[in-house]
């Protein structure tokens, strides 16, 4: 293009400016005369004018007329309403009750028509200060169209009822303006009804009626949509629309009838009683019944009270009433319960209704006297099944809405105390029953089952639920009687009304536990059997306690009936609580004042003063429930008392809750002068609490605890002693900003030890110990360097280096030892026994002895239990060994029953004397160990004593070792027998060994090993025992004794035993006699030693008295023997069976421990042992049992190795059956199921992970095969090892794929300990393993497809059957590609099932298990549609993808002809969470692309859909609805006819050419796509499941869905690995597809569409099997809707009369809550309206304006400033922290939408404040004109630079040069023409463009010419180069014409990413 250059010429600015006034002129000269107009017009509204009313009866009602200069004329009717009547109205002064439009006997006016579309606010003051169109102005209206009004005080108005037979009834007729016209039924209700027969005095409404019931009026209709209140004194009161304003025909006209115009009357029939049975009404003559719709006992007590029966309890229900008959009369009743009428209430109109007589309601009407109820088949009249008896008719509580609080409500009732659980141990059965009582409005605190209301008697069945249960806390009611202190007792047990004892083998250390934790008595000290608190007398329960210790009643704990049957007093069993005291308060103003009393020794007496303090006063006054202690007064104000006065001292922190919590002491307590008791007052303030004083705030100069005045905080238990024995010496750690910590001890000494010792109360320091004398302890060292000069009140209070400052660790941590510290010992001067010897005490630092004066056996006792050394014991001479004086301490020691140390034991008070060794106690305690119920003292069940109570040993491992230890511990000789299964009786209390591993050689049992004390899994039934050689001459050991200690019960076992004797060859040894029927054989042993054989005794002990016992010394063959496991949840773990004899058999559990366990699971190559099992514990095996008494070391690598009786066939008598629990070998982990994963192996310490070295498929195959995951699907290396995993396996396993057990695989260390890798190895197993071709029984490369699956071969269906599937058979069986799949040509008849699952392959997967996999819901596959192919049988022949230009074969291969290429694989959905459903994209030319939306529809999708095998299309997505793809956009403009098989046959651009970007990505959503989820309104991970199918979300069906399917669905979900179903939730409302159920989920399926089931279908079940699942990971729900969800979603308004108004409720923690009005305003307001998008707010409402709402009151007292995002940003209280009701929720009104200026209409009449139309017309004319001159400027401008280039650039300096630069042309030029990238093709002069991109902008020379980048485009060209900053947006029309402009250039936004926008810029 040549260069241009424009130069203006000199002076023509000035003469062509002039020639465009010229032409403007006559524009001029319009405008300003239209402004003069304005100006003369606008005067007309000042004159003087006046109105009245025409034509009327009066001069209120009449044609409007108004008097304008001088002149009178009408009003327009157009636009005319109630607000402009009440204007005219106010302005005459005439009456506003009545107001109406129109008038009696209206007429036409003449003259002027003033006024037309008049526009009243209603607040006008006249009729002209409306807005109108203007004097004398109107659209063309005529006087019949004069508007007119009527004002009236309503006394000229009637009201009549016609047509109903009675004044009283009919329909509504209103006289008004001279005429009688009707009321339209529009929201016609019973309000409305009342009004009208109050108005007319008929009484009270009965019924309401729509729809001419009475028959079509004429004339006018005067009222529509009325809204009463019902408290109006007449219709025409109610709100309305206006006089004759309705949109109704008289079909619509509304009827009442009134009461003294109805025939009403009320009966009940066929109940049980006159005052029960079935409702029914008789209305205008005719019987019939009420709908139990809605029906409540309020609408119950209406009716009773109808009927005088009884009200004061009221059930619904019609129990033994039949169903009635004819009309329905009443539905949805709902009265208040004051009425006195049934039809006074609430209900729908008479006769309307949606009910079956199945649906009748019914009454039971009771005084009381005829309601029984009581529980049964229980054991006690406080536990059992729920039973009523009402008037005469006896049924059951249905457990339908049964729970906690009904059930507290019965228990109440009963006198039972409270409710424990809601089911109850059964001692009886119960007869069914077919009436039910149902509950549904408890709410708790009733005091009896009546009071709840809502309660229906019969009509309804129990199906799916049971009778209601409970166990009420009085069931067993326990108490401690005849201890010395509280809370120590002999144990009885209240049943029903009687208390009994119970034995103490019935009485383990658990039911102690919650014995004592029941009865507010702390923990249990000690179990004491034996009548150790005397014998009681009555009852003794022959029950035994099951309790676990956990539970917080007795009557929470199974009980079982006792084994022996029998007891008797002399075993009532006793229990010592933590909690002895028992205190209270007398003399006092209240029961929170007073002297402090104590009972001991059952005596109540005061307490001594001496140490009494505020943190003691404090703690008593918390326990008597009494708040907190205000004062503790020395001074006697509440008397001296009289008696005794305890000396016991109290260690209280003051945090302590209960009195027995804290350290007492009453040994050498000081004596107390007269008077000295201790008192306190309390605040009386029970929630009142003191928390402890952080140490950092305390006053350093002076306690806090004063004895007057109550304490802020507790300070005394921020310090303590730990690990010193006592309370009074330890480890020094003080409690400093919420945690313990140390001191340091540098510089620690004797001063401030002392301190600490002051301030706890413990005397003065003995010793200041270091370097963690009592131990190293844990968390911060908070002081260091403490220098205290022992006066100080602190140990915080001394210099120091300040807190946590110190350069200490915890073994320089400094402890004290205080002269307070007490110790006791028993000394042996002969011997190193610890328990015999002279009694010592330490104290004040000195060890000294303890006097005998009237030591007791009961003292003895404390004694022996503290010490350790059993529970008695007795007072020996003194030793003569030396004879000198000691020093000793204390006398008159006096222990009560009870206390479990010596301290707590009153004596003579400290002093310190010498006394003679015959003064001194000496003690012998009895053994820690003895036998027990043995026939002699040398043989019995092993009893040990321990922690204050006897126990046992479980014989676990328990053998002839473990009993040698026992024997020589006891003196008994040497041990001859082990026995086990408490072959002496079971006894009592807890096991406290278990797992005892003996050498025989140490000196105690407990200095074996064994499990931890009290850790065991035994029962008493397997209590250990031994029979020691000892003093056993002239005995006998008879079975028959052993057979009684076991009780009858057990003969069948002694038998057995009796048996297994006889064939261990030694049955000659016995002697057998019979005894009656009363007594079993008795079997003796005797010494009979000169006719044993070598092999048949084993001669224990050369003892003459000797019992010979048998052995069995046979070691099992040299041959291994084949083990199994059987009945247990896993390869490793069930009964151990042995193969013998080609027969398998069981091992007997006599002697089998973990040793032999241990050597079974390494035979089975099963890692190590978890257990060894006993008692069947995995089922009864065969009869056969081959071997008995096995005895391993643990170390023998197979089971033969160990020693064991004969091989031989054993008879089992005693269902004694060996099994073991094996850690296993080998897992996988971290995949989508237990079936994938990562592969670990067990170390024996813990899982390793395996890596890929040399790891092979046969080795996969055996570790799937193991787990029960059928066979290895794939093999993965290279996963990444992380840190975190720890060691990898240092071996390889050379597995052949045929072992059972990877543990049994050779393995092979790698060299030096290390393998090499890659990474870890992962392997994916799966249930189809193996696939071939059948024809006529051979396998070869046609027929036939079979499938082994889970080890079973299976045909499978050719409903799904594609090219694709049989390409992927083909290539894995090496038959080359698939030629054709033949449909029945190769049928071979078998009985095996046909598989129904889908394969989706694509054709280039190596294994038919590697493609996706569809088994639910799919149909069954009928007989002989078989899936068939043949294949090319060239094995190197591959089938090459098919280019999608090219013409595919179709769908599915041809049956006669061969594919040439696979096209599956072209087309795939991406990002849909599922194969069928996703973004669309093509495979074209090597590389993946997209389609755009533009004519993207069903039938496109359709095409997809059938493509893919997805069935059909349910949804066309466009807008990248799946997101935005990447790549190529390969097709659009698609436009299929829905027929074609692939959608590049579809026309369409051709491939490539497209004008779109990716935000337009297609994508489809096909039928066969499956979703899933849970549904809860507050929960995620739980509800109802459903599955998305078909387009439709449904429910899925429960049946049968076991653990492994609920694991799978869990896993799918994101929820945990585990699942259960919660059969307990009521019944979903709403109809729903429930489309699938049978599922059966396998380990190997990794997402529930792998799992088989029943086919798809649309009701699969009953709505009462919809699956509600619970998974593992449940937890509420963060959003209200589907996460994520913004802050509008967590915010809503409910109840409005609109979406913008109402209650404000917000969601949190799962719920929708409500918010407080407390602070509520319109700032809040304001900020709700805006997160809610809903305008500004109009009103900020409280006291529940919209009505009360529920749930949780989440905000309170929230205040915002009005501009915050959210209103939880605002100030307020924390969440769910209020004082608030419901009755208080806030709510808001909203404007609805954004604020806009109303728009102004203009009026002749002046309005004040507002400009008149004349001025308003002035204004914008006067805009305009401004206008014109902008457009003129511009004009000039433009002009001016067209003729600047005329003129030379140096001739005129001040003007702007414009040049088209020849170089940014082409350089523009280039670009546009360059190649475009892929998917990024622009035509901007396309006719059909959608957007139009941002193109780089080359960098541009710059020239002083230049301050602007600017492109000129050729004319015709389409957008190719940007100008920032210009925007204008024309359509694309627009900018079509701009573009032949030279000077307009088409301007892109380069800031904008969106570039959905095209701006034109015009110079």
């Amino acid at each position: 293009m040549d260069k241009l250059r424009m130069v203006p010429h000199e002076n023509s600015g000035s003469s062509d400016f002039r020639r465009c006034f010229v032409h403007l002129s006559p524009f001029l000269i319009a405008v300003v005369s239209v402004l003069s107009a304005c100006l003369i017009t606008g005067s007309l509204g000042g004159t003087d004018k006046e109105l009245r009313l025409a034509g009327g009866q009066n001069k209120c009602t009449g044609r409007v007329e108004v008097k304008v200069q001088e002149e009178w004329g009408t009003v327009c009717s157009n636009d005319w309403d109630m607000e402009e009547v009440s204007v005219v109205c106010r302005q005459l002064g005439c009456p506003t009750v009545i107001k109406a439009t129109g008038w009696t006997n209206s007429s036409a006016g003449s003259g002027r028509i003033w006024m037309d579309h008049v526009s009243c606010r209603g607040n006008e003051s006249a009729l002209w200060d409306c807005k109108h169109d203007g004097w004398g102005k109107h659209n063309n209206c005529t006087h019949l169209q004069d508007a007119g009004v009527t004002c009236s005080n309503g006394s000229d108005l009637e009201m009549r009822l016609v047509n109903g037979g009675n004044r009283c009834s009919g329909r509504i007729e209103v006289k008004f303006q001279g005429q009688w016209g009707t009321v339209c039924d529009d929201n016609f209700n019973r309000d409305h009804a009342s009004v009208v027969c109050k108005q007319l005095e008929c009484g009270s409404a009965v019924s309401f009626s729509g729809s001419a019931n009475f028959g079509e009026g004429s004339g006018p209709i005067w009222f529509d949509d009325l809204v009463c209140n019902g408290n109006e004194s007449a219709l025409w009161n109610c709100r309305h629309q206006g006089w004759g304003k309705h949109n109704c025909d008289h079909a619509e006209d509304a009827g009442v009838i009134c009461l003294e115009g109805a025939d009403l009357s009320l009966r009940l029939v066929d109940g049980v009683t006159k005052c029960s049975g079935r409702l029914e009404v008789k209305f205008q003559g005719e019987w019939g019944t009420v709908c139990d719709d809605g029906w409540d006992s309020d609408d119950a007590a209406v009716a009773c009270r109808q009927l005088e029966c009884p009200t004061a309890f009221t059930g619904i229900g019609r129990v033994n009433a039949s169903e009635g008959t004819g009309h329905i009369w009443l539905d949805s009743v709902s009265c208040h319960g004051h009425e006195s009428a049934l039809w006074q209430c609430r209900h729908h109109e008479w006769g309307k209704h949606y009910c079956n007589h199945n649906e009748d309601a019914g009454v039971t009407c009771s005084d009381g006297s005829d309601l029984e109820l009581r529980l049964i088949g229980g054991g006690s009249r406080c536990a059992g099944t729920v039973e009523v008896e009402i008037q005469k008719l006896v049924g059951k509580v249905c457990d339908r809405n049964w729970g906690l609080k009904e059930a507290d409500v019965v228990c109440r009732q009963l006198g039972c105390g409270s409710a424990l659980k809601t089911t109850y141990q059964s001692y009886s059965r119960i007869k069914p029953t077919n009436t039910w009582l149902f509950l549904s409005n408890c709410i708790g605190n009733e005091t009896s089952l009546w009071n709840c209301k809502n309660w229906q008697w019969g009509g309804l069945s129990c199906d799916h639920y049971e009778e209601a249960k409970v166990t009420c806390a009085a069931h067993r009611e326990p108490r401690l009687v005849g201890g010395d202190i509280p809370c120590s007792g002999r144990v009885e047990v209240k049943h029903g009304n009687m208390w009994g004892t119970v034995c103490d083998s019935d009485f383990s250390l658990e039911a102690a536990t919650v014995l004592c934790k029941e009865l507010q008595c702390g923990t249990v000290i000690s179990i004491l059997g034996g009548a150790y608190f005397g014998e009681g007398n009555g009852q003794i329960w022959a029950e035994e306690f099951m309790c676990e210790g956990h539970e917080s009643h007795l009557s929470l704990c199974p009980v079982a009936p006792r084994p022996d049957g029998t007891c008797s007093h002399s075993r009532d069993v006793g229990v010592v609580c933590s909690r002895y005291t028992e205190m209270r308060l007398v003399n006092g103003k209240s029961s929170c004042e007073g002297r402090v009393e104590l009972k001991v020794l059952g005596t109540w007496g005061s307490l001594c003063n001496s140490h009494w303090d505020m943190e003691d006063a404090h703690v008593l006054c918390q326990q008597l429930k009494c708040g907190i202690a205000l004062s503790t007064t020395e001074r006697a104000d509440f008397g001296k008392g009289n008696g005794q006065v305890w000396r016991h001292v109290f260690h209280c922190t003051g945090t302590e809750q209960h009195m027995g919590d804290c350290p007492v002491t009453a040994l050498g307590a000081s004596l107390c002068s007269t008077g000295q008791v201790a008192s306190v007052i309390c605040s009386g303030n029970q929630s009142q609490t003191l928390s402890p004083c952080n140490s950092s705030s305390l006053n350093p100069t002076q306690s806090t605890i004063s004895k007057e005045s109550a304490v802020a905080c507790i300070e005394s238990g921020q310090l303590r002693l730990v690990n010193g024995g006592g309370r009074c010496a330890g480890r020094v750690e003080i409690y400093h900003e919420g945690s313990w910590g140390t001191i340091c001890d540098d510089s620690w000494d004797l001063n401030d030890a002392h301190v600490v010792c002051r301030q706890l109360g413990c005397g003065v320091a003995i010793n200041a110990t270091g370097s963690a004398h009592f131990g190293e302890g844990t968390g911060p060292i908070l002081l260091d360097e403490i220098n205290c000069n022992g006066k100080e009140g602190r140990i915080w209070q001394c210099p120091s280096h300040g807190w946590g400052r110190h350069n200490c660790r915890h073994k320089e941590d400094a402890g004290v030892i205080c002269s307070e510290f007490l110790s006791l010992r028993l000394i042996s001067e002969t011997s190193r026994e610890t328990c015999a010897g002279r009694l010592e005490l330490f104290y004040n630092g000195v060890w000294g002895s303890i006097g005998k004066t009237n030591m007791s056996a009961t003292t003895v006792g404390v004694v022996c239990r503290q010490l350790g050394c059993a529970d008695n014991g007795n007072i020996i001479p003194a030793s003569e060994t030396k004879t000198m004086s000691r020093y000793m301490w204390v006398d008159n020691v006096q222990c009560p029953k009870g206390p479990d140390t010596l301290w707590k034991c009153p004596s003579s008070p400290w002093k310190q004397r010498l006394a003679s060794p015959s003064e001194e106690a000496w003690i012998t305690c009895a053994n820690k160990i003895r036998l027990q119920e043995g026939n002699t003292t040398c043989s019995g069940r092993v009893e040990i004593w321990h922690e204050g109570s006897w126990g046992t040993v479980c014989d676990d491992s328990w053998d002839l070792d473990n009993a040698q230890v026992v024997c020589r511990q006891l003196g008994c000789g040497s041990a001859l027998k082990a026995l086990k299964e408490a072959s002496f009786g079971q006894g009592t209390g807890p096991i406290w060994l278990n797992e005892v591993k003996c050498k025989g050689n140490e000196s105690s049992l407990w200095d074996c090993p064994a499990k931890s004390w009290g850790q065991s899994d035994c029962g008493h039934k397997e209590d250990a025992a031994v029979i020691c050689s000892g003093e056993c001459q002239d005995t006998e050991l008879s079975l028959g004794s052993l057979a009684a200690k076991k009780g009858e019960k057990h003969a069948e076992e002694v038998k057995g035993f009796y048996h297994f004797l006889l064939i261990s060859n030694i049955g000659h040894l016995l002697s057998v006699s019979s005894r009656g029927q009363a007594f079993i054989h008795q079997v003796q042993y005797r010494e009979m030693n000169s006719c044993l054989k070598a092999d048949d005794l084993d001669m224990l002990n050369s003892s003459d008295c000797a019992v010979q016992m048998p052995h069995w010394p046979a070691s099992l063959s040299s041959e291994i023997a084949e083990l199994r496991l059987v009945n247990g949840d896993g390869p490793c773990a069930g009964r151990v069976d042995i193969l013998h004899q080609g027969s398998w058999g069981t091992i007997y559990e006599y002697s089998w421990d973990l040793k032999d366990a241990q050597v079974v699971c390494r035979q089975l190559g099963c890692g190590r042992a978890l257990n060894a099992t006993v008692s069947a514990y995995f089922g009864k095996g065969s009869s056969h049992i081959w071997l008995n008494n096995v005895r391993c070391s643990g170390e023998e690598s197979h089971l033969q190795q160990c020693t064991s009786g004969a091989w031989r066939r054993y008879y089992n008598f005693f269902y004694g059956y060996a099994g073991v629990i094996c850690s296993g070998f080998v897992r996988l982990v971290g995949g989508d199921g237990p079936c994938s994963g990562r592969v670990e192996v067990h170390s024996g310490g813990g899982w390793t992970l395996v890596s890929d070295g040399n790891f092979t498929f046969p080795t996969a195959h055996v570790i799937c095969a193991e787990l029960g995951c059928g066979k290895a699907a794939s093999v993965l290396g290279n996963m990444p090892i992380r840190e975190s995993d720890g060691q990898v396996w240092a071996e390889e396993f050379w597995c052949e794929g045929q072992e059972p057990k990877l543990g049994i695989c050779p393995r092979v260390p790698c060299p030096g300990g290390i393998c090499q890798h890659s990474g870890a190895v992962q392997v994916v197993c799966s249930a189809y393993t193996e696939v071939r071709l059948t024809k006529n029984g051979t396998s070869q490369c046609e027929g036939q497809v079979e499938m082994n699956i889970s080890g079973e071969w299976r045909m499978l269906c050719a409903s799904h059957w594609n090219m694709a599937n049989a390409n992927v058979v083909c290539r894995h069986i090496g038959c080359g590609v698939a030629i054709s799949i033949p449909k029945g040509a190769y049928l071979v008849e078998r009985e095996d099932r046909i598989w129904k699952a889908q394969f989706h392959c694509s054709g280039t997967e190596s294994f038919l298990w590697n493609c996706p996999m569809t088994a639910l819901g799919i149909p069954d596959c009928t007989h002989g549609n078989t899936a068939s192919v043949i294949c090319s049988g060239n094995q190197t022949q591959v089938m090459p993808p098919c280019d999608s230009l090219s013409e595919p074969a179709g769908s599915a291969a041809s049956e006669d002809s061969p594919a040439s290429c696979s096209d599956t694989a072209q087309l795939r959905l991406v990002d849909g969470d599922g194969r069928c459903a996703g973004r669309v994209e093509i495979l074209h030319q090597g590389s993946w692309g997209t389609i755009c939306d533009d004519s993207w529809d069903l039938n496109d999708a359709q095409v997809v859909c059938r493509q893919l095998g997805c069935g059909k299309a349910l949804n066309a997505t466009v807008s990248a609805h799946f997101g935005a793809g990447s790549g190529q956009i390969w097709l659009d403009g698609v436009n299929c006819t829905g027929k074609e098989s692939h959608v590049w046959k579809c026309p369409s651009r051709g491939w490539g050419q497209h004008n779109c970007w990716h935000k337009e990505d297609a994508g489809v959503i096909c039928s066969e796509f499956l979703a899933l989820r849970m549904v809860s309104e507050d929960q995620e991970c739980a509800g109802w499941l459903e599955v998305f199918y078909n387009g439709t979300w449904g429910s899925v069906c429960r049946s049968p869905m076991e653990a492994t399917t609920l694991s799978t669905i869990c896993r799918q979900l994101g929820c945990g690995d585990s699942g259960t179903l919660d059969s307990s939730v009521d019944f979903r409302e709403g109809s729903r597809p429930r489309w699938v159920d049978g599922i059966q989920c396998r380990k190997t399926d990794m997402s529930l569409w792998q799992c088989p089931s029943d086919p798809w279908k649309y009701s699969s079940c009953h709505p009462r099997d919809e699956a509600y699942i619970t998974c593992a990971g449940r937890r509420p729900k963060s959003c209200p809707t589907a996460a994520p969800c913004t802050d509008k979603d967590k915010l809503r308004l409910r109840d409005g009369d609109t979406e913008c108004s109402g209650r404000v409720e917000v969601w949190h923690n799962g719920s929708w809550g409500t918010v407080c009005d407390d602070s509520w305003s319109l700032a809040e307001a304001e900020v709700v309206c805006q997160q809610l998008g809903c305008g500004s707010a109009l009103e900020a409402l409280q006291e529940a304006a919209f009505g009360p709402g529920n749930g949780r009151i989440w905000l309170d007292e929230v205040q915002c400033r009005g501009r915050e995002s959210s209103l939880w940003t605002c100030a307020s209280e924390p969440w769910g922290q209020n004082n608030c009701k419901h009755e208080e929720d806030a709510g808001v009104r909203c404007s609805g939408k954004r604020t806009v200026v109303p728009p102004i209409y203009g009026s002749s009449a002046p309005v004040p404040g507002i400009f008149s139309l004349p001025e308003i017309l002035c204004v914008i004319l006067g805009a305009l004109l401004f206008l014109v001159l902008i457009i003129l400027g511009i004009q000039l401008h433009r002009w001016r630079t067209e003729h600047q280039a005329l003129s030379a650039f140096e001739d005129a300096p001040d003007e702007a040069l414009y040049q088209e630069i020849d170089y940014l042309v082409k350089l523009e030029e280039d670009q546009l023409d360059s190649p475009e990238p892929p998917g990024q093709h622009v035509n901007a002069t396309g006719n059909d463009y959608d957007d139009i991109k941002e193109v780089s902008v080359p960098e541009i020379p710059s020239s002083p010419e230049m301050t602007e980048n600017y492109f000129f485009p050729k004319e015709g060209d389409g957008a190719r180069y940007s100008q920032r900053d210009t925007s204008l947006q024309p359509p694309r029309e627009t900018v079509k014409s701009a573009m032949k402009e030279k000077a307009s250039s088409l301007v892109l936004r380069q800031e904008d990413p969106g570039y959905d926008d095209v701006e034109l810029s015009t110079m």
